[in-house]
This record gives C-alpha cells, structure tokens and sequence, in this order.
C-alpha cells in the first residue's frame, strides 16, 4: 500500500513522505512501508537553521537525538520469551531501536546503544526472513527481519563508526567557535577605527576571546 499524504509531526503541516523533507519546518520526515530500506544515502543537514535551531529528524515518528542520522529502517519482529511483537527496526549511527505496532501488547520498545552491543550474528533461517541476534553484555535481543545478513553487515559497520558522530560535532563546534570569534573581532576592530574604543581596550578584549 503506497503511504499517503500526512501531517508533519513537528509542525502538523501537509507533508508528502517521499520528499523526506517537511518544507514548512524543515524538518526530515521519514517513512516507509517497504520490508527493508536503506537510509543512509539521505542528505540530512545537522547544521542549525536561520533560526538557530537543529531540524528534527522523524523516523516512524521517533524523534532522533542531535547528530543521529538513520541508516536501514525495515519490519521486524521482536521476541520477548514466548511472545513477539511486530514492528519496525531502526539502525542508526548510534543505535539500534524497535518500536511495536500499536495493536501490540506487552513489551513495545527497546533501543540498544551501539556502544553496548558485544556480539550480532544470523540465527534460523524462515522462508523469506532470518533471525538476527543481538547481544549485549547483560541482553541478548532476537528479532525477525528480512535481509538479515545486510542488517548484521550495517550493525558491524555502524558499531565500528559509532564515535564518528561525536568527532563531527567537536569540529564543527571548533569551526562555530572559530567563526564566532572572527564576527566578534571585526566588531572590535570598528569600534577601534571609529575610535569607540581604544587600542589597549582592544587588546585586552582581543585577548580575551583568544583565551591568550
């Protein structure tokens, strides 16, 4: 069944899924009815916007953190003991989560931090499906999914690049604070040629953003 237009979750407007992007809030909007879809090649901007906020990213309605980009999305089913539930599984670059269909009952949830996964191998092979068991050092997770040797490949690869993520940000609060400084001393340096303030004030202002 093709999904239909539907409202954007952070500012209710019309939203059409396969443009991926609300163009009212600029928020990323993902949804997919597929069985399983890659997600990595979608160019989501982490930068803030004109105003000074980071653009949420929507996946299924899960709000992702700052800097947690999607990478496969697809059906899956989780077991819990002798129960499971049907849902989503989603892999990004910092974890991987379940989240139940609503007409499920018992446990509904479940978000795995990648730095804490130990182990993920193919379990039983299904017709059409394949388990995939996650472990961590006090869990081990199994879910039902199609594709499952593509989904333990992108786990192994996400886990290795985990900590990417918080390098990208560190440079870019660096290049934030580096442009920061540069707006701050060329206002400094007006006011010194319109002799507002004078060269020792700029000095010591100049030093101090510097932290020299």
């Amino acid at each position: 069944m093709a999904l239909q237009t539907f409202n954007c979750p952070n500012c209710g407007g019309a939203y059409n899924p396969t443009k991926y992007k609300c163009e009212y809030c600029g928020s990323y909007v993902i949804m997919s009815n597929e069985n399983f879809v890659d997600l990595s090649k979608i160019n989501i901007e982490s930068r803030k916007n004109a105003e000074n906020k980071y653009p949420g990213v929507y996946v299924f309605g899960r709000l992702l953190g700052q800097g947690e980009k999607p990478i496969t999305l697809g059906a899956a089913n989780y077991f819990t003991g002798l129960a499971s539930a049907g849902g989503k599984l989603l892999l990004t670059n910092k974890s991987l989560s379940f989240s139940a269909h609503g007409i499920n009952v018992g446990r509904k949830e479940v978000c795995i931090n990648l730095n804490d996964v130990t182990n993920v191998e193919l379990g039983a092979n299904m017709l059409i499906s394949q388990h995939i068991l996650v472990s961590t050092a006090t869990e081990k997770h199994k879910f039902v999914v199609y594709h499952g040797k593509e989904w333990v490949e992108k786990i192994l690869d996400a886990k290795k690049h985990v900590n990417d993520y918080v390098e990208e940000q560190e440079v870019s609060q660096v290049v934030q604070i580096t442009a920061d400084y540069t707006v701050e001393l060329r206002k400094l340096k007006e006011l010194l040629n319109d002799g507002i303030i004078t060269q020792e004030e700029f000095d010591i202002k100049k030093r101090t953003l510097l932290g020299i």
